[in-house]
């Protein structure tokens, strides 16, 4: 997404590129899978040249019609956290799990400016799943390649003599609290609007950097009103 993509918006240009290509494949019967492979290596053709080449890119994601996915399972690895440590242990892709590395990093940067420090627990509701998209059979979804991750909130312990809370906010931010995207997504009021500026920055200073994920989807996009999906698939789509 560096190099060329700068002429693509962040929100709009690249997710509108992504889900025509998608119809164009579902149109033109990509699903067969000598041309889904022909696809595939586009796609690591079209990041590599704009200097954004990943592991998974040429990986075949279209399934011939009604074929259920196998899915390669040596490759995953448990991943516990580098800088934040994860409610239960993440099973993902070796590569995928140098990207949630680097997403602790933008989430504690962001919970800092926010809260003064940063969280203890990331929760989530796993990565590795062997699956389809499940609105579109024809397409794998990135958790059966254990390059997607499904994060409900964090966890913060209370703030302390070196990390003190910031002047302004409520009292009762100085004890352990939580943030979930089911409850705080969007809140206008009390310590909730708080937690839903946190979220907001968040998402925001993950958009700005090409290099932890490509695709987002949130409460704004079907079946996520819970928890926000984070994937490094050969695409840039964001949906929050």
């Amino acid at each position: 997404m560096s190099g060329g993509s700068d002429s693509l918006h962040p929100r709009c240009g690249r997710r509108q590129f992504a889900v025509v290509a998608l119809l164009a494949t579902a149109a033109l019967g990509f699903s067969e899978t000598d041309a889904g492979r022909e696809r595939a290596e586009a796609w690591a053709r079209w990041n590599a040249v704009h200097d954004d080449a990943y592991p998974l890119d040429d990986v075949l994601r279209w399934l011939p019609d009604g074929e259920r996915p196998a899915c390669d399972k040596s490759t995953i690895v448990a991943y516990r956290g580098t800088t934040i440590r994860y409610a239960g242990a993440v099973f993902v892709h070796p590569a995928f799990a140098e990207r949630l590395a680097r997403f602790e990093t933008v989430v504690a940067e962001v919970a800092r400016e926010v809260y003064g420090r940063e969280p203890r627990r990331i929760h989530h509701y796993g990565a590795y799943n062997c699956r389809p998209v499940r609105t579109l059979r024809h397409l794998l979804s990135e958790h059966a390649l254990g390059n997607a991750i499904d994060v409900v909130g964090f966890d913060f312990g209370p703030a302390t003599k070196t990390t003190p809370l910031p002047a302004g906010l409520p009292k009762a931010l100085k004890f352990p609290f939580e943030v979930r995207v089911l409850r705080h997504w969007n809140k206008t009021e009390g310590t909730a609007a708080i937690h839903a500026r946190f979220l907001a920055a968040l998402t925001e200073q993950l958009e700005r950097r090409p290099d932890v994920f490509r695709s987002m989807f949130g409460p704004g996009h079907g079946g996520h009103d819970d928890h926000l999906h984070l994937d490094v698939s050969p695409w840039r789509w964001v949906d929050l």
